[in-house]
């Protein structure tokens, strides 16, 4: 086996993985019909469609004093055992102008609320629910406005837990354009109301009350994350009537990323009273698919919590009482599908159908997560419960490198990377400690390979007079070179076992970056530089509003960490070509300047990575490049020493003791059995060779 072109080959490899990454997620989010990301939702996808009326953006609506006529739906029938269906309307408000309601607090870290929510009584939805606690970008410090409705497009239709409707009896009475009635309200607490007549007399009341959950150190209470949405419906008439609710559920969080989709459809299934996670990208709605229905998952397992998420943050839904069916259905809907890069996303939601005797109440409640996915929060009593589990919302694995990306490795990186946060107090400190402990872990087998490279550069020679001897004979090469490599107790592969054990860390580490909420916004050498959010590129210069387009190579920003990258892969290319022997044909040359020149591919491809991530490899390669200028110089010492000392000759066995000067080579001894890293080498080696002689008798046969 060429170990160069080995080389070459494992070097290519690893530059193909993150490019074919990077093409994978363009092409995902712009061809998204191409089936590019697999959806784990069921395969069959239903559009529902609307049986609501809506209004068009701009379009002013006016809600008479009195009584305002809903449509009614002819092709529905009352349903068995209920009161006819008769005329619906709504008893509205008697302004025109919609009613707008604060909750919380817009104080930067309020000690009492984490939450600032502004409610409108159109709908009696959310008009903008900001987290006080964020901002939205390093380089835009504002309060991080985590939900409100899509801009340009109705607000009715697309506010956060705005009513859609109620259907009453099989008739669905549209509430999306209808302005509730305020009915009281306190600091973290309000009401609204409405009734809807049936032929011009009372039917039923409907309350809805918001209430925000305190900030709170507890870990057996919401924290301080969690909104409460109680539905109170009363029956003013004489019989029991039928009814189930229709609303909002959140809309997409923003973007966490510049550029590509982070966010995904979320949704906690019912197995065995233990909640099983199950997502999909946004990108799984197509133009010619736009909606898919969430209420139960591709198993038939019926949804207990529903929600949308980026990388950092989950807007979930959650019906109480918890484990009970009480979604009937769960549509995601899609729509922007013009701009891939900011597609707009809505769920809607509609309850079981629930009976309500006459002069008598039932109630509907929600409980509404609109936080961070901090390990802390999600892994605590409250939140970590059986039917819950919210916790799995923080690693979203999947794909062709998922068990490098599965939960245990993305928590066990995390894990590290925490206590070395400890002792620095900076996580980009943290990740160069990371990098130490990596190279030291695998030093022994940097080492062995460094040596064995030293070994198979004095070999060029004899590989080079076999390649003569045999010709194009390639099986009797093959089989010529692998027997001289074990007579001189050499490994091929052994060259590139350390980038092959370290490409799964990079690529692990990647999605912890993209996943470890305590990175966001977090600055490099406690803000002395001018990296401040190792989670994005580290914008020296930052021109978000002329970025220069190249398919799908984005440049908005000057980024320093990928030019050092470039640099330093640079110099570990061409100290590398230096070890090796001087090339015997052009073709060995060629290979060593395409191998060197490969490495300016990385900057290109990581350029728009988490600085985080290039500091990470970064500082790995130029510790590797230290590394094995010690390592080099320590076998040129040795190599010095053994020609200052004794030369080893072969003498046939004798009683005679040798010349002066020589010493007599000893009998070999018995191979013994090796143990730990020595042994696992041994047996690679032995894998190797196995596997060589396979394809040799392979080629035979053919």
């Amino acid at each position: 086996m060429d170990t160069k072109r080995l080389i070459t080959g494992m070097a290519v490899a690893m530059l193909l993985v993150f490019a074919w990454s990077r093409l994978i997620q363009y092409l995902a989010v712009t061809h998204p019909e191409w089936g590019w990301i697999k959806n784990d939702q069921p395969t069959t996808q239903q559009v529902v469609p609307s049986t609501t009326q809506n209004v068009e953006a701009g379009t002013p609506t006016t809600i008479p004093a009195t009584v305002v006529q809903a449509p009614i739906a002819t092709t529905q029938t009352a349903m068995p055992g209920t009161q006819p269906a008769g005329r619906f309307a709504v008893a509205a408000s008697p302004t025109t102008q919609p009613t707008i309601i604060n909750l919380g607090s817009f104080a930067h870290s309020d000690p009492k609320s984490k939450m600032a929510m502004e409610l409108s009584s159109r709908g009696a939805g959310i008009n903008s629910l900001t987290l006080n606690d964020y901002f939205k970008t390093v380089e835009k410090p504002d309060l991080f406005v985590f939900q409100e409705p899509y801009r340009g497009r109705n607000d009715d239709e697309t506010r956060p837990l705005s009513t859609r409707s109620i259907t009453i009896d099989g008739t669905v009475v549209n509430m999306l354009d209808v302005s509730w009635i305020p009915a009281g309200s306190t600091a973290d607490s309000a009401t609204f109301e409405l009734v809807v007549t049936r032929d011009a007399l009372p039917a039923v009341k409907i309350e809805k009350t918001y209430t925000l959950s305190p900030r709170s150190s507890d870990e057996n209470t919401p924290q301080g994350s969690e909104v409460t949405v109680a539905y109170k419906l009363t029956n003013l008439t004489g019989g029991p009537i039928n009814a189930k609710l229709a609303f909002n559920g959140p809309t997409a969080p923003p973007r966490e990323i510049d550029r590509g989709d982070d966010r995904n459809f979320i949704g906690g299934y019912n197995h065995q009273g233990f909640a099983d996670l199950t997502h999909s990208t946004l990108a799984s709605l197509t133009k010619d698919n736009p909606s898919v229905e969430l209420a139960k998952d591709s198993e038939g397992k019926p949804v207990v919590w529903i929600g949308m998420s980026s990388n950092y943050f989950n807007a979930i839904v959650r019906p109480d009482p918890l484990g009970a069916i009480q979604l009937a259905a769960v549509t995601a809907i899609g729509f922007n599908f013009e701009e891939p890069y900011n597609l707009h996303a809505l769920l809607k939601l509609e309850t079981t159908a629930f009976t309500i005797p006459a002069g008598g109440n039932a109630t509907q409640t929600s409980h509404v997560f609109f936080g961070p996915k901090k390990r802390e929060l999600l892994n605590s009593a409250y939140y970590s419960a059986a039917l819950l589990r919210y916790e799995e919302t923080l690693v979203m694995s999947g794909g062709p490198c998922g068990w490098i990306t599965s939960t245990k490795i993305i928590n066990g990186l995390y894990f590290l990377l925490a206590i070395f946060h400890t002792v620095f107090r900076d996580w980009g400190l943290a990740i160069i400690g990371l990098v130490f402990l990596v190279r030291t872990c695998l030093h022994p087998i940097t080492k062995k390979s460094q040596v064995n490279m030293a070994k198979m550069s004095k070999m060029s020679p004899e590989i080079e007079r076999l390649k003569k001897k045999h010709g194009d004979n390639k099986d009797e090469l093959n089989k010529a070179m692998m027997q001289f490599y074990k007579t001189q107790g050499a490994t091929p592969i052994l060259g590139c076992l350390p980038m092959l054990l370290q490409m799964p860390i990079w690529i692990a580490l990647y999605s912890s970056l993209q996943n470890t909420f305590e990175l966001r916004q977090s600055p490099f050498l406690w803000g002395f530089t001018w990296i401040k959010d190792l989670a994005h590129p580290d914008r020296l210069f930052y021109f978000p509003t002329t970025p220069l387009n190249l398919y799908f190579f984005h440049v908005d920003a000057i980024n320093v960490l990928p030019v050092l990258l470039g640099v330093v892969s640079w110099i570990q290319a061409k100290v590398m070509r230096q070890q090796q022997p001087p090339p015997s044909t052009p073709e060995q040359a060629q290979q060593q300047k395409m191998m060197q020149w490969m490495t300016l591919m990385l900057p290109v491809i990581l350029y728009n990575g988490p600085a985080g991530l290039n500091l990470y490899i970064m500082t790995s390669t130029t510790f590797g490049i230290i590394e094995s200028k010690i390592i080099r110089k320590h076998i040129k010492e040795k190599e010095d020493a053994e020609k200052a000392g004794a030369v080893i000759v072969d003498n046939p066995p004798s009683d005679d003791p040798p010349p002066a000067g020589k010493v007599r080579r000893k009998d070999p001894e018995p191979e013994k059995p090796q143990g730990g890293l020595a042994g696992w080498l041994s047996k690679l080696q032995k894998k190797a060779e196995e596997m060589q002689k396979e394809q040799l008798k392979k080629g035979k046969k053919k």
